[in-house]
């Protein structure tokens, strides 16, 4: 289930704040759920997001006042036209001439003292409890149901009276009384919900087939018309701001904006969320070299320095100092230190698995992937961040697609799988319809993620791997093996792709969301330390909530010490 909660809007909030409001909870909740962007805002409406912008523009306040007033005119012709008192008196007297004849005719004289108790008390649990102990009163059990339903109905009237005070003179009888108390809790119960609506900007919290059935089917209509109006302002009002954007089909998406947004607050939460002493108080370096990336820090010009990065005050204000006016000389000069650069090239590795979709383990890789895209983006110009996932097979995934993504559902239930596709012999078509896509084939992704660094002008590479399961698929040739429980083939041939990482220079530090992942490896080597051995990588066993910032401390700190001086 998805429950939100959200503050009551005021008119004097600025529009701007509730915009970017609402575009944090519908990024999240596209992020966290398997859902389209459509889903999610007609989702936020139910949930009584910010849309009391539009109640009044769109003329649905005025229309659910309109329906107020009607519900409430018809509660009062009600009342002011029935009274229910007389059928109280007729079932309390029916009532008492039945306990007279269960205690003439029940022989169980205790069970029966308990019982005219309860009818006394109208204790219609107590009374349905002893009911049940008279086994040896079977022919005397249909009697009995007819007190139990005339104590149930004996407690809806006396419940309607002093709930609705009925003032009237027109009598009907106990069936036709408790008919009418139900009709009069349908309306106080949509005319609260009407009146929450109002309040809370929720317009799918009531009973639309009531509105209909007391209101008539004009009613229904309009109200339905206007709701979709609001949404469709919804929709044109993050459209205008460049949040969203619709395709010629009419579906709707997240802008790129919108995404960069939701790494820029991923980055910010992450940052806010280290230790001051875990990365010197500042995701900036204390390194300096000669790149585009200028700190407010000086220091004396000395030759070879960019005389772009003159600091013209500090230099006039050194020559003030040593009594040479306004025109320093070469001594009196300094030029702002830039930070380092060394170009690098990274790869997140990201499992796709039927696994990762628990403990928000995958809502927490994406939000990582975008904060280290919008890190690098605004920090690192001069690297290269690529997305890979795997599943059964791997692929390279854009960075606009992070939000929708989804890890691949479980199909297969069986506790011993062993299966074989030959891709060679192999359609797309049947590769998409036969292949299980939830299975963990670290073989495939992590060539993948090679081929994707495979540039020979980038010398820095690293793979950053997320995973939460062993492996449990390999491809020999063409053929994809799936096994489960894994094999050592499965083990083996991840093992070689890490071989072959290595020998490309590539760094591969993992971030293991289990602590399975030797899982069934048979024989006496361990999976994890021989891939540690190869890889000469690191091996991490984050919480899902810690892994963001882990891995952003991580590239950072792997950057320092990879700056030119």
């Amino acid at each position: 289930m998805i429950t939100y909660e959200y503050s009551e809007y005021f008119p004097d909030d600025d529009d701007k704040i509730d915009k970017e409001k609402l575009m944090s909870i519908l990024s999240d909740m596209i992020m966290k759920y398997d859902i389209s962007l459509e889903e999610a805002l007609r989702l936020l409406i139910e949930r009584g997001g910010p849309v009391n912008l539009f109640l009044k523009e769109g003329g649905m306040d005025s229309l659910i006042e309109n329906f107020k007033n009607q519900i409430d005119e018809k509660i009062k012709s009600i009342q002011e036209e029935f009274q229910i008192s007389h059928n109280i008196d007729l079932l309390k007297k029916e009532v008492n001439s039945d306990k007279k004849e269960i205690e003439k005719k029940i022989s169980d004289k205790e069970l029966v003292k308990k019982m005219l108790s309860a009818i006394d008390k109208e204790n219609t649990d107590e009374f349905r409890r002893i009911k049940w102990k008279l086994q040896s009163e079977k022919k005397f059990d249909k009697k009995l149901d007819e007190v139990l339903l005339k104590l149930n109905d004996l407690s809806i009237l006396q419940n309607g009276e002093k709930k609705y005070k009925f003032t009237g003179k027109t009598k009907l009888n106990p069936p036709e009384s408790i008919e009418l108390i139900q009709t009069l809790d349908q309306l106080s119960e949509l005319l609260k919900t009407l009146s929450d609506s109002l309040e809370t900007g929720d317009l799918y919290n009531f009973n639309l087939e009531q509105l209909a059935k007391y209101l008539g089917p004009e009613s229904y209509n309009e109200f339905l018309e206007r709701r979709e109006k609001i949404f469709e302002q919804l929709k044109e009002l993050l459209k205008q701001g460049g949040n969203i954007q619709e395709s010629e089909e009419g579906e709707i998406s997240l802008s790129p904006s919108s995404i960069r947004k939701i790494g820029m607050r991923a980055l910010t939460e992450i940052f806010s969320n280290m230790k001051s002493d875990s990365s010197s108080g500042s995701h900036k370096t204390n390194e300096f070299g000669d790149s585009e990336n200028i700190t407010s820090s000086t220091k004396p010009l000395e030759f070879g320095d960019n005389l772009s990065h003159l600091d013209y005050t500090g230099s006039i204000i050194n020559s003030h100092i040593r009594g040479n006016g306004n025109i320093p000389s070469l001594k009196d000069m300094e030029v702002f230190q830039a930070r380092g650069s060394s170009k690098s090239a990274t790869v997140i590795l990201m499992d796709m698995s039927g696994s990762m979709a628990r403990s928000s383990r995958f809502y927490n890789a994406k939000k990582m992937t975008l904060a280290m895209d919008s890190l690098i983006r605004n920090e690192y110009k001069d690297e290269k961040l690529t997305l890979v996932g795997f599943g059964s097979t791997a692929k390279i995934i854009p960075i606009t697609e992070v939000p929708t993504l989804q890890p691949y559902q479980v199909t297969i239930f069986d506790p011993y799988i062993k299966l074989k596709f030959d891709f060679s012999k192999l359609s797309k078509e049947q590769i998409a319809n036969r292949v299980p896509e939830y299975f963990t084939n670290l073989q495939k992704g992590l060539s993948v993620a090679r081929q994707a660094l495979s540039s020979k002008q980038t010398k820095n590479k690293q793979i950053f791997l997320i995973t939460d399961g062993a492996p449990t698929a390999h491809f020999k040739g063409s053929v994809l093996h799936i096994n489960y429980p894994p094999t050592p083939a499965d083990f083996d041939e991840a093992l070689a792709e890490v071989k072959r990482c290595k020998e490309d220079g590539i760094v591969i530090n993992t971030f293991l969301l289990t602590s399975e992942w030797d899982y069934n490896y048979f024989g006496e080597k361990s999976f994890i330390n021989q891939f540690a051995k190869i890889a000469e990588g690191r091996i991490f066993y984050p919480h899902p909530n810690e892994l963001n910032q882990m891995i952003i401390y991580d590239f950072i700190q792997n950057k320092k010490k990879k700056f030119s001086y």
